[in-house]
């Protein structure tokens, strides 16, 4: 009869021809068992109640003066459902929508609640949590007014001219249209021109721009120069054949 050591030595070359059996015998069978065994666990997996976390997209509705500024809201939703149903959930995201009116502020909060996330209909899903409860939505709203013109020109006579209070000045036009963000636009009660000095010895007009500079970045003008019309009272002279004054006007 064999010894304690001819018994271990024959477990041991059993031992080692059965696990080589297993990685080396029959591959295919058992290949094509554990793919199906996979696909099982993924069959019945999918079809198992379970809750997920998924991104919400936010559908904003506005008119198209206005401008979100900074960063969209992170949303996410807490929905119950099939497993498989939830994923689709990631291709096809829910949605929140909100229509933002014409009259409503630069800066909007908005409350959300579960029954605010739409579900495709073809995913049988039911959401138990939105996150977060309320956001706020910031915009930049573009709007226009018109406001006067303030002179910065200085009207300085020809050594063959005298200036004096009478002359008049005019703007034309005397006003202007301001564009850009409202927060800013109401703000601006005039704009100016740019400071610059004009010497005249007739009547006449001359173009002067607007100082854009002067104005916050985003903001436009227009038109963005103006005519100042420059009028000196008429010359005066004695006729020689009677003593009445004639005012000639300069040519």
């Amino acid at each position: 009869m064999p010894g304690r050591d001819g018994e271990r030595s024959i477990s041991g070359a059993s031992v080692r021809r059965w696990l080589r059996g297993a990685f080396t015998e029959r591959l295919g069978y058992k290949g094509a068992a554990l793919f199906f065994a996979v696909v099982l666990w993924f069959v019945v997996s999918a079809e198992e109640p379970s809750e997920e976390l998924v991104p919400v997209r936010l559908d904003a509705s506005y008119d198209s003066a206005r401008i979100m500024t900074g960063q969209r809201p992170v949303i996410r939703a807490l929905v119950a459902g099939r497993a498989r149903d939830l994923i689709k959930l990631y291709h096809t995201p829910p949605v929140v929508r909100r229509i933002v009116t014409d009259d409503a502020p630069d800066s909007l909060a908005i409350d959300l609640r579960p029954g605010d996330v739409y579900i495709p209909p073809d995913i049988d899903a039911i959401v138990r949590d939105v996150q977060p409860r309320s956001l706020v939505l910031v915009f930049d709203v573009t709007t226009s007014r018109r406001v006067p013109v303030a002179s910065a020109v200085h009207v300085v006579a020809d050594s063959g001219r005298t200036m004096t209070r009478k002359h008049l000045t005019r703007m034309v036009p005397d006003s202007v249209t301001v564009t850009g963000p409202r927060r800013i636009v109401n703000t601006v009660s005039s704009v100016s021109t740019v400071d610059q000095t004009v010497t005249v010895r007739d009547s006449g007009d001359f173009v002067v721009p607007i100082d854009m500079k002067a104005l916050a970045a985003g903001v436009t003008v227009r038109p963005a120069e103006i005519r100042l019309l420059v009028q000196f009272p008429p010359l005066t002279r004695v006729a020689r054949d009677s003593a009445r004054v004639t005012a000639l006007r300069p040519r």
